[in-house]
């Protein structure tokens, strides 16, 4: 294992053939970074902290600092678009490219190539109208072959099964091969985590998040999954997925449908904020924004115009808690053979799309 992966997974196989696993989270505590700097210059620099969503980072940490400063917290058209945006982008990247060479398959390199670059600047609603317009085709047409109403519809696994061989096209056949890889473990699945405002989270916080809930976030005393699938788990297809126990597909379908979604934004229709933000106290200010991983947090704490304490929890904290879901879905589970086990395991480190580096081990446990 890599000492400098900032996200080490490590499953063990049991003398009785079952799994169990482990995770290090190393990422950097990028807030401490902000702690002491003025206002402005920390938020000219958060987004810069970050290899991945930047934009997300930018604006949680600009209302952040405008809400403790008593200021309006919101984000204007322009803001939201860039959101939209960026989170297409996060999942088009795995779509197109990580998903495909994983089952071995070629990447679509040079379409991510112009969606990347077009994406990375949206100028006005006009030329994000058509871009909307052309990810919403390319989730239903170009990834599904068109059968996504009929998907979204879809009654039973086999349902699901016969619309992926029809649509013919290889994201469907490496969106078959997961629901292929077999169940999760039938033990008790992560919850997952509701959608809060900025004020429903203060609420549940009583305050902004301390460093322990930071590090280890947990909805009430349990871990919870945020992101795609807790956004779409109420669809009827994914909900179907979930009850067979199929996780990783039902991830796998939920960011497609994510981008179709990210899609329809960019081309006018309306929806909730992706972000917002709220003072729980003067000198306070904890903002939340929906990325394409799931729930972002920044809490700041403002004194004398200085950032005085910054604390930011990220979806990866929740996905790879100490219990989490990822942790979760390998407990217990009986190993196929290395190839298997280490194909299924990627695939599932990948499904819950950590922001950072990642580096998998797996060893028996005598070797252990």
């Amino acid at each position: 294992m890599l000492a400098g992966t900032a996200l080490q997974l490590h499953a063990t196989v049991a003398g009785d053939g079952r799994l169990h696993a482990t995770v290090r989270n190393l990422r950097p505590a990028a807030a401490r970074l902000l702690v002491g700097r003025r206002v402005d210059e920390a938020v000219a620099l958060a987004p810069r902290l970050f290899a991945l969503c930047g934009c997300a980072q930018g604006a949680a940490a600009r209302l952040a600092c405008r809400a403790a400063a008593g200021e309006a917290a919101a984000l204007d058209e322009g803001d939201e678009r860039r959101l939209a945006a960026e989170a297409a982008h996060e999942h088009l990247w795995r779509l197109l490219l990580d998903w495909p060479v994983l089952f071995g398959a070629p990447p679509q390199r040079q379409r991510y190539a112009d969606l990347h670059r077009r994406l990375s600047t949206v100028p006005d609603a006009t030329s994000a109208g058509a871009l909307g317009e052309e990810l919403q085709r390319l989730a239903t047409d170009e990834l599904l072959g068109g059968t996504l109403p009929r998907l979204q519809d879809a009654a039973s696994e086999d349902a699901v099964q016969a619309n992926l061989d029809a649509a013919g096209t290889g994201f469907a056949r490496v969106l078959a091969q997961t629901i292929a890889l077999g169940t999760a473990t039938d033990g008790a699945a992560t919850p997952v985590l509701p959608q809060r405002s900025a004020a429903a989270w203060t609420t549940a916080l009583g305050g902004l998040p301390d460093p322990h809930f930071c590090s280890a976030p947990t909805e009430g005393s349990n871990a919870a999954e945020t992101g795609p699938l807790a956004r779409h788990a109420h669809l009827p297809v994914v909900a179907l997925l979930l009850a067979r126990h199929r996780r990783i597909a039902a991830r796998l379908l939920a960011k497609v449908i994510d981008v179709a979604d990210c899609g329809a934004r960019l081309a006018g229709a309306p929806g909730t904020p992706l972000a917002d933000a709220i003072a729980p106290a003067p000198g306070l200010g904890l903002a939340c924004v929906d990325t394409a991983r799931g729930t972002l947090l920044h809490g700041v704490r403002v004194e004398a115009g200085r950032i005085a304490d910054y604390r930011i929890c990220a979806p990866t904290d929740w996905h790879f808690h100490p219990g989490g879901a990822f942790v979760g879905e390998v407990k217990g589970r009986h190993a196929a053979d290395e190839a298997g086990t280490r194909l299924r395991l990627h695939a599932l480190a990948l499904s819950l799309d950590p922001c950072v580096a990642f580096e998998l081990s797996v060893e028996d446990s005598v070797h252990a």
